[in-house]
């Protein structure tokens, strides 16, 4: 049975009125397609690369009017073509990595704006006391935080929270209450809009453009306590471009050299022409270096290895290695690690993640809760995987050094090579997806955001209130 068959068939009535909703709403079955069509275009292009977040909570708008007076099952077709438009045009890029195979993934993640449709259909009904904007908001945030942390595998990209790290009120709102705040207050906003009175959509509308639009200070913040460090840009096993862009002359002394994610894909402890090379640079240059390559601790088993980011001090000695807590699903890239890693430094207590670990909060807010004053971050975003996915990419780093207050610093292999500040402001970035370096001065900061004390748990919050209003409906009769 086609959808819009399912749809044409279906009840269209439900004679429930929660207050603010619509009564006796009857859409065409090809109308509500359309609208549920277009909810998914209006959040996909509230990212890049057309990047208007100002269209958030129109496109949930969209989507909860395209699900008034259908049933459940209805509700999660609607809310499954939403999704399925919605990351299949922002995810399209999963197809230089996976090819065909990225229907099915696009169809995974869908899954979740349906079954988002599907619940607040039932509960509205089952539990009409709930106001719709909470119901809305906690069902939403909920099913983003189960997708990007507790499914296996989690995928955290397309998180609506993402798309407002260039507003700068939203983001002093994500240092207290993280990107899954972020998410429900646009939902929120977005049922408002849906289901409020007249004045109340002005009212909404106007807050809503006015914190979008909010200028940021054209002054960017000065960093405390200096720390110089250098990102040398270069792709894997590149060892000549590593090396002679770590040399490059400097306009001041150099505390850090950071290189990327699998600067080297094989273990360098094992490599003993290698490993002098790596000890002498820093005796050289009078600076720490953090790289990325691998621990492989199984000769036996080529998969039996950690992704790791090795420390070096300006001794050349090894003092601390970083295993990546978040291995990247469905790719070979090493047994995962648990620790977030904090090193003592000349500079003082450094945090240091790889790539796929700023794609969730739990590292950076376990760095930052460890006394981390500054990450470094190396990571591997390669040319083929896009323009798009890099860009995405970088809006999650933003969002990770928002909710810390923490500069990050970090080194790609194409193109994200950057510095980001503790308000998620991008400060510098390499312009070039070849090899190239770029020394920039970040700071340390030691104070501790309301998101690291205890705001990083409101997806788990959500979570749990999603969880003990199904259980109320499961025990409340329909009226």
């Amino acid at each position: 049975m086609t959808i819009s068959a399912a749809i044409d068939s279906s009840p269209e009535q439900i004679k429930v009125s929660p207050s603010g909703a619509k009564k006796g709403v009857s859409l065409s079955p090809g109308f509500r397609l359309i609208g549920a069509f277009g909810a998914g275009l209006l959040l996909a292009s509230s990212f890049p690369p057309v990047n208007l977040p100002i269209l958030l909570p129109f496109g949930i708008a969209l989507l909860l009017w395209m699900l008034e007076g259908t049933t459940p099952r209805i509700a999660g077709y609607l809310g499954l073509l939403t999704g399925f438009v919605f990351f299949a045009c922002t995810l399209i890029w999963l197809k230089n990595m996976f090819g065909t195979a990225t229907v099915s993934l696009w169809a995974l993640a869908a899954g979740f704006p349906a079954l988002f449709a599907a619940f607040f259909i039932r509960l509205r009904v089952r539990l009409p006391m709930v106001p719709l904007w909470l119901l809305a908001g906690v069902l939403w945030t909920a099913e983003e935080y189960f997708r990007s942390e507790l499914m296996k595998p989690s995928f955290g990209f397309m998180g609506l929270g993402y798309a407002l790290v260039n507003a700068p009120l939203w983001m002093i709102a994500a240092s207290v209450i993280g990107s899954y705040g972020l998410t429900f207050l646009i939902v929120v906003i977005g049922a408002g809009i849906a289901f409020g009175g007249r004045n109340a959509r002005i009212g909404l509308i106007l807050v809503w453009v006015l914190m979008i639009f909010f200028p940021r200070s054209s002054q960017p913040i000065k960093p405390a306590s200096p720390v110089s460090v250098r990102l040398v840009q270069a792709n894997s096993e590149d060892d000549e471009s590593l090396f002679d862009l770590s040399r490059k002359p400097s306009a001041r002394p150099i505390d850090i050299i950071v290189w990327p994610e699998y600067s080297f894909v094989s273990d360098p402890t094992r490599d003993t022409k290698l490993w002098a090379r790596l000890t002498n640079l820093p005796q050289t240059a009078r600076a720490y270096l953090l790289f990325g390559a691998k621990d492989q601790f199984d000769k036996k088993n080529e998969a039996g290895f950690r992704n790791t980011a090795f420390l070096l001090d300006t001794n050349g000695k090894l003092i601390g290695r970083h295993v990546k807590n978040h291995t990247v699903p469905f790719i070979r890239d090493g047994v995962a690690g648990k620790d977030a890693s904090v090193f003592p430094t000349s500079f003082g207590p450094a945090g240091v993640a790889i790539c796929f670990d700023m794609d969730f909060p739990d590292v950076a807010r376990r760095l930052a809760a460890n006394g981390a004053e500054i990450f470094l971050v190396p990571s591997d975003n390669p040319a083929e995987w896009g323009a798009m996915q890099r860009a995405q990419h970088r809006q999650m780093f933003q969002m990770r050094a928002a909710e810390c207050g923490r500069w990050l610093a970090t080194t790609d292999v194409a193109g994200n090579t950057g510095l980001f500040s503790p308000d998620g402001r991008e400060v510098d970035r390499v312009v070039t997806s070849e090899p190239a370096f770029l020394d920039v001065e970040a700071g340390r900061e030691r104070t501790q955001t309301l998101f690291v004390r205890g705001g990083w748990r409101f997806g788990q919050v959500c979570l749990l209130i999603s969880i003990t209003l199904a259980l109320m409906a499961l025990a409340r009769r329909p009226a």
